[in-house]
């Protein structure tokens, strides 16, 4: 898996690339828990992650809780439809939003919400 991240204001913009698995799960955790600080505001943007695995979905609920702790924010964009499937039978669309697009993904956060 690959991971870019990219700065838009105060908002961090993390792309996933590749499949979210158990041989990738530990390397996002470890490149994504030093950008959670107090009141983070993430955005994953999955547009290019086919797969998402249960060692993929125990991480995300770690970034989450971490997230929630700092009271930070963190939101999923371009979601394929098997992942966005992934997310609403596991319960993890009630954890983590999700948009169509990253721009979307941004507006939302800077609302303020």
């Amino acid at each position: 898996m690959e991971i870019k991240i990219d700065n838009q204001e105060d908002i961090k913009v993390i792309k996933l690339i590749g499949d979210f698995d158990g041989s990738s799960a530990g390397k996002v955790e470890d490149d994504i828990m030093p950008y959670i600080k107090n009141q983070s505001k993430l955005v994953f943007d999955m547009g290019e992650c086919e797969y998402v695995s249960s060692a993929g979905l125990r991480v995300l609920l770690i970034i989450a809780k971490k997230l929630k702790s700092v009271e930070g924010f963190g939101v999923l964009s371009n979601l394929s439809e098997e992942v966005k499937d992934v997310m609403d039978i596991t319960g993890f669309s009630h954890i983590l939003n999700s948009y169509n697009t990253v721009n979307e993904a941004i507006n939302y956060m800077k609302k303020g919400e």
